[in-house]
């Protein structure tokens, strides 16, 4: 991943490399969802969601200025020391998760699994407060990085974008291999994480079902370019991608850090990118559309999601029946109660006549007294 600005700009800090399995990355991932539950259950944490303290743990691992804290947010002073003594407690290595840098998927190919997190943690603290990183945490970021990979070659855009093609993009530099893929499937794997579902869990049946270019592209960019859905013209790609990069403020101040583009306050405001780099930009983003743009094909949903959303409608459905029959449930109470308070109010008007003839009762039984007494005296 490129360098990250926020407001000035955010360097890169990496740890140790540690190269492992899927399996193993997938058990200590677990491990580390496990753990951070049980933290935010016995701490009573409710700052931040489970997600965050999960994908911000990891990006921890490569990413650490204070520039990253605030385009990724932070974990609690006490969290890390948390993990190390469940680590300690139980014999894992849960800890790990922030070094993995070339995880071995089941296909055999690798992707960078620290740099994937990274640009989650970039995507969702961006979303919790309307901040907007997706473009420079992921691709945005990454072809910037390539932009700077060429920008001393000699060339018109064409042989810019096949020196590029040639010599860097997918091959080496800021945007390999591991960091292509890990900027595809991040927004995916965000996209599936809920409060529900583990990371392990459906990152396994993810990465265990082969992925083609296509299905990996196509998820992505449905994500990332929702205005381009069903696109199918190379030179709209071209131009709305390019837009998309180049209205980007903080990549922007990227370029403007590299000195493609001149600035002021340390490239806080960046100005017009110089004119001999003109060219070198739009073969970066070039290369990289044209990618999008020969990989993407527009999602239809498989006979297995399709029944999935089918059950999904219908145990929404059963659950509107539930809760109208707990409604309908509800008023026939109200309307139990309401009997039951007209009983009483008869019962009420009952006594109350009772007590009149009782009264009525009582004085004429005074009346004959009175009589009686008078009989007596005559």
């Amino acid at each position: 991943m490129k360098v990250l600005y926020v407001f000035l700009f955010i360097s890169i800090s990496c740890i140790q490399i540690n190269d492992d399995s899927f399996e193993k990355v997938m058990t200590d991932l677990g491990n580390l969802e496990t753990y951070i539950k049980d933290y935010m259950k016995e701490k009573s944490y409710n700052q931040t969601t489970l997600t965050h303290l999960i994908i911000c743990y990891i990006r921890l691992g490569g990413y650490t200025t204070q520039e990253w804290t605030i385009a990724g947010g932070s974990i609690p002073d006490d969290l890390d020391a948390y993990i190390k003594a469940k680590d300690e407690e139980r014999g894992t290595t849960a800890q790990a998760t922030q070094t993995y840098r070339d995880m071995v998927m089941p296909n055999g190919d690798k992707l960078d699994f620290v740099h994937m997190f990274a640009v989650m943690n970039g995507i969702e603290h961006g979303n919790s407060y309307s901040g907007n990183y997706a473009h420079l945490v992921g691709w945005g970021g990454d072809t910037e990085q390539l932009l700077e990979d060429i920008m001393n070659e000699q060339g018109d855009v064409d042989s810019l974008m096949e020196i590029a093609k040639t010599n860097y993009f997918r091959i080496k530099g800021g945007f390999d291999e591991g960091d292509l893929i890990a900027n595809l499937d991040g927004p995916i794997l965000l996209n599936k994480k809920n409060d529900d579902n583990n990371f392990a869990d459906f990152m396994k049946i993810y990465y265990n079902k082969v992925q083609s270019e296509e299905e990996r592209v196509t998820q992505f960019f449905e994500l990332t370019f929702p205005s381009l859905i069903g696109q199918h013209d190379k030179e709209i790609l071209r131009n709305e991608i390019f837009n998309i990069y180049t209205q980007d403020l903080l990549i922007n101040i990227l370029e403007c850090k590299a000195g493609i583009r001149s600035g002021s306050f340390n490239c806080y405001l960046p100005s017009d990118i110089k004119e001999e780099y003109v060219p070198h930009q739009k073969a970066a983003v070039y290369v990289v559309s044209d990618y999008f743009f020969e990989n993407y094909n527009p999602s239809t949903p498989s006979e297995e999601e399709e029944k999935e959303s089918e059950g999904r409608e219908d145990e929404k459905e059963k659950e509107k029946e539930k809760e109208k029959e707990k409604e309908k449930e509800k008023e026939k109470e109200k309307e139990k109660e309401k009997e039951k308070e007209k009983e009483k109010e008869k019962e009420k008007e009952k006594e109350k006549e009772k007590e009149k003839e009782d009264e009525k009762e009582k004085e004429k039984e005074k009346e004959k007294e009175k009589e009686k007494e008078k009989e007596k005296e005559k």
